[in-house]
């Protein structure tokens, strides 16, 4: 039995796990896992490790009004479930439970980072944007890639929003 370990432990690719199985008093001769078995393994577990790095992007961008005019103070937000939003923050109550939001520099840009609360990232969540006389505008934002941080480029994207007055 020590032999046959060894022997496959010389066959099999570094950091693979194998499986015997024997039965006491059995006639049958314990082997190794076939070759596609044995390949998996390393596999499966780089994929767990990309999976408990949470997906996260860099958002930025601007507001502006129905004239194209940037707006200071304006507030953006990513409010939904399966998101949450780091930057410089704010904490404002609306509707009776608080927000985390963003505002706007005097130029009217922002800049956050979207984590996604569910590890990988797939699909889409959404922001919003509001000053004040303004309407709420909402839009839909895409994950560039499950497997983004928002410390590479290519994980970076932009969403400017532009802001109705209200009517009096």
């Amino acid at each position: 039995m020590r032999a046959m370990l060894r022997r496959l432990g010389r066959t099999l690719p570094a950091g693979s796990a194998i499986l015997i199985l024997a039965a006491c008093g059995s006639a049958s001769t314990p082997t190794g896992p076939a070759e596609g078995v044995a390949a998996t393994k390393p596999a499966a577990a780089a994929t767990d490790a990309a999976a408990a790095v949470p997906a996260s992007i860099t958002v930025r961008g601007t507001v502006v009004d129905s004239s194209n005019r940037r707006l200071a103070n304006a507030t953006v937000e990513c409010p939904g479930d399966d998101v949450s939003c780091a930057g410089p923050l704010s904490q404002v109550t609306a509707e009776g439970h608080g927000h985390r939001v963003t505002t706007t520099g005097a130029d009217g840009s922002y800049e956050i980072v979207a984590t996604s609360r569910s590890g990988g990232a797939t699909g889409r969540f959404l922001m919003n944007a509001n000053g004040r006389g303004y309407q709420v505008e909402w839009q839909q934002v895409a994950w560039p890639d499950p497997a983004c941080t928002s410390d590479q480029a290519r994980c970076a994207i932009t969403v400017n929003f532009s802001l109705t007055p209200v009517a009096d």
